[in-house]
């Protein structure tokens, strides 16, 4: 019998057998390759997504904690708590209100100026540093109800009044008389506050107030082009987006990384000092706290009804004829703003000099910020150095 030869598979079927097997290996090495580049940007997004808000609400309570060692908080009625603080003795007190959205941080300069001659109170408003947020009070009871409407709509200028005459008259009484010297909406603030406890005030200073025709209509018949009032769109445009951009970064912790990174700064970055490390924490914590930040968009976007409050007030409650006025403003409202704007500002604030026919005095080359600077603040707060000075030799006992 003739012995048959086994006979191997051919080398076309194994060269095909292989290549099939390749590309099956190929293409699992390829889907665990995707499934763990997937999984890699997954655990990515949730380090970015999870991770910088909880330092960011880890750092705030601790940052909270230290700062709250060293600052009184006076309980101003319906479980409302506020941060004044007073330095140095003497009458007249002077009380200074702060700019727009901003804390009593911005006269650390001017209260230690003052403080060397008369006693000097700060506070920081409803929600701004560490006072904290008014009560939302149910406006459908009607005892609540009675008060929220007595009281003011929250971030107003008539609740912002309020808020202060309890603090100066229950929750931490302070001798009168005063001079009250506001920035911006402070000297809205203050200029309400004047018109509605006149007995309380001697002098009122307003340091480039906001002036309840800021938004006016300022075309004339022969404006063809009818240009809109800039400081509309800047302000319920510009601002209002900007401070909810602001918020959310603080919510998310992105505002705390670029702290760490150098990427951001605090508003008062000039008036950091080394020495006073506390002063630089706050400023970093409320830069990354989101109610802070709240607040601030709360003034802003309040501003319509607070100036429409200011209409009402100064009408119903004319401001007597002993209590005088002084107006301090810079060169510009601020000199990195367009002209169109710095122009609008200096228009609205001389219509506040001729209604009550004020004091201005001007400070060569400053802006907004000069209640900020070493070199501008003496000068600025010169005014209120020479009413004190007046009052007491008037005082004379």
């Amino acid at each position: 019998m003739t012995e048959l030869r086994k006979r191997g598979p051919s080398s076309k079927l194994v060269k095909a057998f292989q290549a099939k097997k390749a590309v099956k290996e190929a293409n699992t090495h390829n889907g665990n390759s995707v499934h763990n580049k997937l999984g890699n940007l997954l655990k990515i997004v949730m380090f970015v997504i999870v991770v910088p808000p909880m330092l960011n609400y880890a750092g705030l309570r601790k940052e909270r904690e230290f700062i709250m060692a060293d600052l009184t908080l006076y309980d101003i009625g319906f479980g409302q708590k506020m941060f004044f603080n007073c330095s140095g003795s003497g009458k007249p007190t002077v009380i200074l209100d702060a700019p727009t959205g901003m804390t009593s941080d911005s006269w650390v300069l001017g209260q230690s100026e003052l403080a060397k001659l008369t006693r000097v109170c700060v506070y920081d408003r409803a929600g701004l540093g560490f006072s904290e947020a008014p009560p939302k009070l149910n406006i459908s009871d009607p005892g609540k109800g009675a008060v929220a409407r007595t009281l003011g709509q929250e971030g107003t200028a008539m609740r912002m009044v309020n808020d202060l005459h309890r603090i100066v008259t229950f929750s931490f009484p302070q001798e009168r008389p005063f001079v009250l010297v506001g920035s911006e909406l402070g000297g809205l603030v203050a200029r309400m506050y004047a018109h509605l406890h006149p007995q309380d005030i001697d002098h009122l200073v307003m340091i480039d107030p906001i002036s309840e025709t800021l938004f006016d209509d300022v075309n004339n018949k022969n404006d063809l082009e009818k240009t809109e009032n800039p400081w509309i769109s800047y302000w319920f445009g510009h601002l209002l987006l900007s401070f909810r951009l602001l918020q959310v970064s603080a919510m998310s912790g992105l505002s705390r990384l670029g702290l760490l990174t150098g990427l951001m700064t605090s508003p008062l970055t000039t008036l950091n000092n080394e020495s006073n490390s506390v002063f630089t924490i706050r400023q970093k914590h409320n830069l990354c706290n989101p109610f802070h930040i709240q607040a601030i968009f709360d003034e802003h976007k309040g501003i319509n009804e607070s100036l429409s409050q200011m209409k009402e007030i100064q009408v119903a409650w004319p401001l007597p004829s002993n209590i005088s006025s002084t107006i301090i403003s810079g060169t510009y409202y601020d000199e990195q703003l367009p002209p169109s704007l710095n122009r609008g500002w200096s228009r609205a604030v001389q219509d506040v000099i001729d209604h009550l026919d004020s004091k201005h005095h001007v400070i060569t080359g400053a802006d907004r910020h000069m209640i900020h600077k070493d070199q501008q603040v003496k000068e600025t707060l010169a005014p209120v150095v020479r009413i004190i000075k007046s009052w007491r030799i008037h005082n004379k006992p």
